[in-house]
């Protein structure tokens, strides 16, 4: 073979690559515009860190990287449309702990996010608190289960929905507590708290956020443990769940970027060191501290495995119970 029709034959594969869209190499990516789809509306976490994190990005790649709010079902509707996109590194997503609750909470979607998704980093998480009301006013945690144990069905937990994060990390709290707390579901994460802060329920198991760290400290809900590995510097006098004698509640509320399966390995790879590198940046560790967001980089067989077994932990946990989505 000669080298003219050798290089003939390279040219017709790299505009045959650009044409369906594929890049010919990770060292040429990106070439246009990429998106991160987030499932969600505007305004929640995982919306804010894709508009914190896509501009960076953009800087680095040279492309302007769009955020599309996709939300609907659940993140269902997204989650489905980024499994139907091509594996071209062009349609990424970033979403949260959700996702590997889908599949069990819609089985007739048919959504496989197991593998129907790339797993490119773990962003980070947002720890978890054990609240109660106003009112409930026990000395710690061991005496508040105690406290539970001794009026089975008298108390009762908020959720943001049947098959929301919070009725799930409530559901485990009271499997590793051993108590029967009863479930009362409200339209969002918002309503949820307000419930607990206006004594309608007693029980709150609620993402770390700005605005439930100010209502503890304000004396309107009341903490008794970060259910994570380490504490809270906003809340210092609060102890972890180990310490306060549940080591096995883990709970977090976990973000990540995800492609279409079958993103070929070095665009993965590039993308994740890329992803990387921003969340290393002082500036955007400061403002995600800002939200309280622990950031937490990983390899993309990391996050993997992390996944996978998220995927597994509440899977099981949903078919036990027979939860199901409000949506």
């Amino acid at each position: 073979m000669s080298k003219t029709l050798v290089r003939l034959i390279g040219i017709a594969a790299f505009c045959g690559a650009a044409v369906l869209g594929w890049p010919a190499s990770a060292a040429d990516y990106p070439q246009r515009p990429v998106s991160i789809v987030v499932p969600t509306t505007p305004g929640g976490t995982a919306d804010i860190l894709a508009r914190l994190i896509g501009p960076r990005l953009a800087q680095r790649w040279g492309q302007a990287v769009v955020v599309e709010n996709k939300p609907g079902a659940g993140t269902l509707i997204g989650s489905d449309y980024v499994v139907r996109a091509k594996p071209d590194g062009y349609t990424l997503m970033l979403t949260f702990n959700e996702l590997a609750t889908l599949p069990a909470l819609n089985p007739n979607a048919k959504l496989d996010v197991e593998n129907g998704l790339a797993r490119i980093g773990k962003i980070g998480s947002l720890p978890v608190l054990v609240l109660t009301r106003p009112g409930i006013d026990d000395p710690d945690l061991r005496t508040l289960i105690e406290r539970f144990r001794a009026s089975p069905g008298r108390y009762t937990y908020a959720s943001n929905g049947s098959g929301s994060s919070l009725q799930l990390f409530s559901e485990i709290f009271k499997r590793e507590a051993r108590v029967d707390v009863m479930h009362v579901p409200y339209r969002g994460a918002l309503e949820a708290s307000m419930a607990a802060i206006g004594g309608e329920v007693d029980l709150l198991v609620q993402f770390a956020s700005g605005n439930v760290i100010n209502h503890v400290k304000g004396g309107k809900l009341r903490a008794y443990a970060v259910a994570s590995a380490q504490g809270l510097d906003a809340l210092p006098d609060v102890p972890t769940a180990a310490e306060a004698g549940l080591p096995e509640l883990r709970l977090e509320a976990w973000y990540g970027l995800f492609a279409p399966a079958g993103l070929p390995d070095d665009l993965k790879q590039k993308i994740n060191r890329d992803l990387n590198d921003v969340l290393a940046e002082p500036g955007i560790q400061e403002r995600l501290k800002g939200v309280n967001l622990l950031v937490q980089p990983s390899s993309p067989s990391q996050f993997d495995a992390f996944f996978r077994a998220e995927y597994a932990r509440w899977g099981a946990l949903i078919r036990t119970l027979g939860i199901k989505s409000s949506e």
